[in-house]
C-alpha cells in the first residue's frame, strides 16, 4: 500500500511540474547567443586606452613673465625705504608655495604697470621677467630721471603670483555625509548609479600663474574622474559665454552646436588647428580612446584655464543590469573601463556557473532540496522596442567563448532550472525526505 501511495505521489508531482511549467520563457521564443550581436557597444571597453595625462598640463616657459595682479617686492634704497634699513622679508613664516622675497609690496595693475614713488609716470612691466623689470626700474631712476646713482641698491622679487579663479563641478565626488550611504548602495543595489546619490560637489580654486591648467585643477579637486564619471572632461570658457550673448557675434554663423565640439575635431590630419573651428566656448577632452583611434592633439592653450572658466565632470549614464530567477534579485553597475560578460554578471550577483552536483550555491528552490545546479541562463535585452530572450546553456557557456556575450545596459540576467533538472531535484527531494526506509518493512 505504501509503495502504491509513493508512486501515485511521484506521478502527480511529475504531472504538476510539466503542467505548471518550469520555464519563464519557452525555448521556441528564445534566440541563440551565437547569432546575436552586441548592438549598443561601439567596441570592447577593455581595449580602450588612456591618453597621456601629461598632456593635461600647460607648457611652462623657461622664464616666468609678469602679469596683472602679480605682487612684487621692490626695494629702492632711499626711495622705498631708508638707506640704513634692511627691506622687509616675505614668505618665510607662513606656509606658501612662493619662494622667499624681500622688498615693499607693489601690485601690477590691470594695464600691466606699476606706480613707484617720485616717478611721474608708471612703469610697464607686463610680459617682463623679474630681471627685466629690475632693469626698467633702475633705468627710470638712474638714467631717465637721474634721481639715483647707477650703483644704488635696487632689487625686485615676487611676493605673490597672480591667480586665476576657476570653478570645478564634479558629479563623481560626493560630500562626506553622503559617502557612507553611497557605499551601502553599492553593495549589490546600484542606487548610486541611478542618479539619486552622486550629484557631486563644486569647488572654487585659485590657481597660481603657470599652474593654471586642467591637471592642476583636477588634482586639487579630487583627482581624475572616478568610475562613475564619464571618460571626458569639459571646459566651459567664460570669455565665450559672454560673447555668445552678443547678437553681432551670433550673426557670424556661431551657434551652440558649433561651440560644442571635441578637441579632436579642431585638428586636421597633419595635427594643425583648423582656423574656421578654432573659436570654441566648450572644449571636450576625452580621457580614454579606442585602441585604433588617435588620441586628441592637445595644445597648451587647450588645457590652460583662466578667470571664470568652469571645469565640468559629468556622471555617466545609469549603466546597470538586473538579476532575477534563482539569482538574488538586484541592480548592479556595469564597469566603465572593462567588459563584463554573462559569467562575470552571474559572479557579481553571487551566483556560480559550473558547480558540481551537490555543490550548487543557489540553495533550495521553493522549499525543494537541490542536487543538480540550475544550468539554463537567459539574458533579456530590449532593442528598438522589442525584447529578445537570449538562451545560454551552462555547458555550452563554459566550452564556447561565443556564448559569453557582453552585458549591456538594462539587461536582465536570469538563472533557471531546465525541466529535467527541476524534475530530478523534485524526485531527489521527495525520495530523500519523504521516504522512510522503515516503511518498507
Amino acid at each position: 500500500m505504501k509503495r502504491k501511495t509513493i508512486k501515485t505521489y511521484l506521478a502527480c508531482l511529475f504531472v504538476c511540474a510539466i503542467a505548471g511549467g518550469c520555464l519563464s520563457i519557452p525555448d521556441r521564443e528564445t534566440v541563440s547567443p551565437t547569432h546575436f550581436k552586441n548592438m549598443s557597444q561601439v567596441g570592447p571597453r577593455s581595449s580602450m586606452e588612456q591618453i597621456n595625462f601629461v598632456k593635461l598640463r600647460m607648457d611652462k616657459p623657461a622664464v616666468e613673465l609678469l602679469g596683472p595682479n602679480d605682487v612684487l617686492g621692490i626695494y629702492i634704497a632711499g626711495i622705498t625705504g631708508p638707506m640704513d634699513e634692511a627691506p622687509p622679508i616675505h614668505n618665510i613664516d607662513k606656509i606658501t608655495d612662493e619662494a622667499p622675497a624681500s622688498g615693499y609690496p607693489f601690485t601690477v595693475r590691470a594695464d600691466g604697470t606699476i606706480s613707484l614713488p617720485m616717478l611721474p609716470e608708471p612703469i610697464y612691466v607686463e610680459g617682463m621677467s623679474l630681471i627685466k623689470a629690475e632693469e626698467a626700474i633702475r633705468t627710470a631712476y638712474t638714467f631717465e630721471r637721474k634721481m639715483l646713482n647707477a650703483d644704488t641698491n635696487i632689487t625686485v622679487s615676487l611676493i605673490k603670483r597672480r591667480t586665476y579663479h576657476v570653478t570645478v563641478i564634479r558629479e563623481d565626488v560626493t560630500s562626506d555625509d553622503m559617502r557612507a550611504s553611497s557605499a551601502a548602495a553599492l553593495q549589490g543595489k546600484g542606487t548610486a548609479y541611478l542618479g539619486s546619490m552622486n550629484r557631486g560637489t563644486a569647488v572654487a580654486l585659485e590657481l597660481p600663474a603657470y599652474r593654471n591648467d586642467l591637471l592642476e585643477a583636477l588634482s586639487r579637486s579630487g583627482g581624475l574622474p572616478g568610475l562613475n564619471a564619464k571618460n571626458e572632461v569639459i571646459i566651459l570658457r567664460k570669455f565665450y559665454s559672454e560673447t555668445f550673448g552678443n547678437s553681432d557675434y551670433m550673426g557670424k554663423d556661431m551657434n551652440a552646436a558649433f561651440a560644442s565640439s571635441s578637441v579632436a575635431d579642431r585638428y586636421n590630419e597633419n595635427g594643425e588647428i583648423i582656423s574656421s573651428n578654432s573659436e570654441l566656448g566648450i572644449v571636450r577632452i576625452p580621457l580614454r580612446v579606442e585602441a585604433n583611434e588617435k588620441p586628441p592633439l592637445l595644445s597648451s592653450e587647450d588645457v590652460t584655464l583662466y578667470d571664470g572658466d568652469v571645469v565640468y565632470i559629468q556622471s555617466r549614464d545609469a549603466e546597470i543590469f538586473y538579476t532575477g530567477g534563482l539569482l538574488k534579485g538586484g541592480v548592479y553597475p556595469i564597469p566603465r573601463d572593462y567588459d563584463l560578460d554573462v559569467l562575470g554578471a552571474i559572479a557579481t550577483a553571487g551566483g556560480t556557473v559550473g558547480a558540481s552536483a551537490g555543490g550548487s550555491t543557489y540553495g533550495t528552490a521553493q522549499g525543494i532540496s537541490t542536487l543538480l545546479p540550475p544550468s539554463r541562463i537567459l539574458v533579456l535585452r530590449e532593442i528598438n522596442g522589442r525584447q529578445y530572450a537570449i538562451k545560454i546553456i551552462q555547458k555550452e557557456l563554459l566550452r564556447n567563448p561565443n556564448q559569453r556575450i557582453l552585458i549591456e545596459p538594462n539587461d536582465v540576467v536570469l538563472v533557471e532550472y531546465t525541466p529535467a533538472e527541476l524534475i530530478f531535484n523534485m524526485l531527489f527531494s521527495t525520495i530523500s525526505i519523504r521516504i522512510n526506509p522503515a516503511d518498507w518493512k
